[in-house]
């Protein structure tokens, strides 16, 4: 199997660490049929990339085999953000490349420098992915890796951009949704927890970035143990079961 090297991964506060490894543990009771994993948000720059990344280096670390699929085709922030390399100076290919019919799928998923860590990478942007999301390689490759690992965690782009998040959760299992605090509007929010619901895809939980719960506290999540789910008061923390 071929490897990847992930640099620029920072060192996390204690605070945020314990964060995401409450999420972590969350999304354990959620039942051993919750295999694959969508994490997106509504609007860019919310921090779905950075959370997709931490999640899934912190279930490896564990000692739970996990790969991460970037399917954030149009813009991906793994490739930008994390210094993303071949470790033996070999040719990046990586999603389109299988979903296109260019390779195997086994020639995409990548060994990274994370133990137990494995990922099927963005190898260059596309401008219009459609098409390729729309393909039976795409349900395909997501039924291979949950086949083979205990979580598939799918990095996508906002549900608020475009429509490629939508086509990705009909085949996954559930969705995090990550929502930057006091600064998404919650008409947006609501949006796209009704895409969502559309799609008939869980929503597992919310993670509320940058929320400053305490002095020393700037990642806060909420774990919701029902199948529907009502953002009352966002931006006060207050929030209402159905």
């Amino acid at each position: 199997m071929k490897e990847l090297e992930i640099g620029k991964m920072p060192d996390l506060p204690f605070n945020v660490t314990e964060a995401l490894n409450q999420l972590r543990i969350n999304l354990g009771f959620c039942g051993d049929q919750i295999k694959t994993i969508m994490v997106t948000s509504s609007v860019p720059n919310e921090g779905k990339s950075f959370v997709t990344l931490q999640l899934w280096k912190m279930i490896a670390e564990v000692g739970v085999p996990a790969v991460l699929i970037d399917c954030d085709l149009r813009n991906s922030e793994m490739r930008r953000k994390y210094t993303i390399r071949c470790m033996r100076n070999e040719k990046l290919v990586g999603v389109a490349h299988y979903l296109a019919g260019q390779v195997s799928i086994e020639d995409v998923i990548y060994k990274t420098n994370v133990p137990n860590g494995y990922m099927i990478p963005v190898a260059s942007n596309i401008v219009n992915p459609t098409i390729l999301l729309e393909s039976p390689n795409f349900s395909k490759m997501l039924e291979y890796c949950a086949a083979r690992f205990p979580y598939v965690l799918v990095d996508t782009p906002p549900l608020g951009s475009v429509a490629d998040a939508l086509n990705i959760a009909r085949y996954c299992d559930g969705t995090v949704l990550v929502i930057r605090s006091g600064e998404t509007p919650r008409k947006v929010v609501a949006s796209s927890v009704q895409q969502l619901q559309r799609a008939e895809t869980p929503l597992l939980g919310v993670v509320l970035n940058r929320a400053k719960v305490d002095s020393k506290s700037n990642l806060y999540y909420h774990r919701y143990y029902t199948s529907g789910y009502y953002y009352k008061d966002y931006g006060s923390h207050s929030q209402t079961k159905k």
